[in-house]
């Protein structure tokens, strides 16, 4: 039995006694080994035998064969993918054959689980769907476990729960209830075309002659491994892993990237084991990827999993729902679907029709247990221009017929022209209202395409742009959270070559403060955009009316509020600075009229932008 460094597995004893149960049934079953924390949302893993393959066999180990395990207690069945594990630890051996098949499952609850597994044998039967009856069942086996509650004392998902969408216009951690702000990463795409993955080369992408070889390595991060941190065969992976604990102490909370850019901007990043080899799988990669998703939900970094993007959009059955591109999404469920801070993106930029793009969503929603939320990516909207032959309002044209879908819940809104986010966020917040299925409104991207969010020391630094118009204009219109662009290449540490995040270090902060505020504050989730009791189209105002408001006023300006009656408190924050809220009962505004004041600056401060939060007593 393997075991990582980071999960703690059971007794040996406690295994070898379910292991002797499944053998003594009066059906020959197959023997297990069952490894993890056993406590409520972290990993439990089932190592089976099965038959001896390679993923280059003639009969493939990955469309000809289908682990089903049906997990129950008394109130659940989750039925869940498992997958061809090579010789069970190849993430350190590099194995691309053996006879370990494995299934990884997050209990959502404690109590006495147990669970039916069955491996099937036929054509194609991998992606015939979890009630398949056709091919041969070449074995059968059963078991159960105990799991304990959530541990109150983890960090991340692993103390806060699965990220759920519940009909509202935030995620929620399913095991505190905590509506989720996201604080995200946006670059580089190609995270994971990092040297230390096996199977991982520069197959022609743009060109980064920063880059050694085409690839990421982070190697500034090194130092931010800490003792105890995995690692994969040995010492490999030291600093990718780093690079997430940098953004987890700026609390930085989700991280963009894409799992296949073959044929793409960076083409680096596959999950088969050659680009043009799109039905076998790269098991000891997969198992690499595998140790750098656990650190994330450990750190509470989200995965925002772009399936594909513009360019590529068409190599897998040529966009159409067809066999490779089934057997793509099962595998990444398979693999990958037990991690709680996944959204599914259907695509970077997407050139997929409607019902392509529905077709996608709903297999998806068919085969994950989990039933985490589902995004797509808009091409960019440039104010009128038209772009390679594209419509006017792409973001129209892919997001309208997405409103009110079932399988469908997160608009990844991508924007060229800032000043336009604030009522951008709220118009697809507001339409999605009114279809009854509430959106929860990401924005992950920002133009101009090769200036994105700048370095700290650069020449043209936008923080202060981009923290008016993109931060705080898309969360005080309802938005769920960011992500940060890096721009393109001729920007330093730019979207594909970025190797130190901590060349963004001061945006990394403003953009938390926003984060901050928000959670220490205000109860954002019931709250809304408000710009109509403001005189004053610059300034912005999110409120729960006659409760609290929150106005964002630019330097230089002031503006009216329209606002309740009675009486209420006045506090003035630092958007850039953060820290404490400034109490100021009597400075900083002015009643003009009945149900109406006057914003300014703080103590005439007005050569810096302010939040102001008007409260009722």
């Amino acid at each position: 039995m393997t075991t990582h460094r980071w999960l703690r597995p059971i007794s040996l004893a406690y295994a070898v006694c379910f292991c002797l149960m499944a053998c003594t049934e009066k059906e020959p079953q197959k023997s297990y080994t069952l490894e993890g924390n056993m406590k409520k949302w972290q990993p439990v893993t089932l190592t089976f035998e099965g038959p001896q393959m390679s993923e280059k066999d003639s009969v493939n180990p990955f469309l000809d064969f289908n682990l089903i395990t049906h997990f129950y207690n008394e109130k659940d069945t989750i039925p869940v993918y498992g997958y061809f594990a090579a010789d069970g630890n190849a993430a350190n051996t590099s194995a691309f054959s053996g006879n370990k098949w494995r299934v990884k499952f997050a209990p959502p609850s404690a109590g006495e689980w147990q669970f039916e597994a069955e491996l099937l044998q036929g054509n194609e039967i991998g992606i015939a769907g979890y009630r398949a009856t056709t091919g041969k069942s070449l074995w059968k086996t059963s078991g159960e476990f105990e799991i304990a509650l959530a541990d109150s004392l983890a960090r991340g998902f692993y103390k806060g729960g699965k990220l759920a969408y519940v009909g509202k216009h935030y995620l929620e951690a399913s095991e505190t209830g905590t509506p989720f702000l996201k604080n995200g990463v946006g670059s580089p795409e190609n995270f994971l075309g990092y040297f230390e993955f096996d199977g991982t080369f520069d197959n022609g992408g743009a060109a980064t002659p920063t880059l050694n070889k085409g690839l990421h390595e982070y190697p500034n991060h090194e130092k931010d491994w800490r003792p105890g941190d995995p690692t994969w065969d040995i010492l490999r992976g030291k600093s990718i892993i780093g690079a997430l604990n940098y953004m987890a102490s700026k609390e930085m909370n989700s991280l963009y990237f894409l799992v296949m850019n073959e044929h793409g901007d960076g083409d680096d990043v596959w999950p088969w084991t050659a680009p043009n080899v799109q039905d076998r799988y790269d098991v000891s990669k997969l198992a690499q990827w595998e140790i750098v998703f656990t650190h994330m939900d450990r750190l509470g970094i989200a995965m925002n999993i772009f399936t594909q993007e513009t360019e590529n959009d068409t190599i897998l059955n040529k966009g159409a729902l067809g066999m490779e591109r089934k057997l793509f999404y099962k595998e990444l469920v398979a693999r990958f679907g037990h991690h709680l801070g996944i959204v599914w993106n259907l695509g970077e930029e997407t050139n997929r029709t409607p019902d392509q793009l529905k077709a996608y969503a709903t297999y998806i929603r068919q085969i994950d247990p989990y039933k985490h939320p589902i995004a797509v990516h808009n091409h960019v909207r440039v104010t009128g221009k038209r772009m390679e032959g594209r419509p006017l309002d792409p973001i129209k044209e892919t997001l309208r017929p997405m409103l009110g879908y079932k399988d469908f819940e997160v608009p990844s809104v991508q924007m060229f022209d800032t000043t336009e986010v604030h009522s951008e966020i709220r118009k697809w917040r507001d339409l999605s209202e009114k279809k009854k299925r509430p959106w929860v409104v990401y924005l992950d991207e920002i133009g101009h395409w090769d200036i994105g969010v700048t370095t700290d020391t650069a020449s043209n630094n936008n923080y202060d742009m981009v923290m008016r118009s993109s931060l705080w204009g898309s969360l005080l219109s309802g938005g769920a959270g960011t992500s940060w662009y890096f721009g393109g290449l001729d920007t330093p540490n730019n979207d594909m070559a970025a190797e130190d995040f901590r060349t963004r270090d001061q945006w990394w902060t403003i953009s938390n403060n926003a984060r901050s505020f928000f959670q220490d504050h205000l109860p954002f989730w019931e709250m809304q955009g408000h710009d109509e009791l403001l005189s004053n189209k610059k300034a912005f105002c999110f409120a729960k009316k006659n409760e609290i408001y929150v106005v964002y006023l630019p330097k230089k300006e002031t503006t009216d509020l329209e606002i309740g009656d009675g009486s209420f408190t006045i506090a003035f924050y630092d958007p850039k600075g953060g820290g404490k809220l400034y109490d100021m009962p009597n400075r900083g505004w002015e009643i003009t009229k009945p149900n109406s004041v006057t914003l300014s600056a703080l103590d005439g401060k007005d050569d810096m932008d302010w939040v102001i939060v008007i409260k009722r007593n």
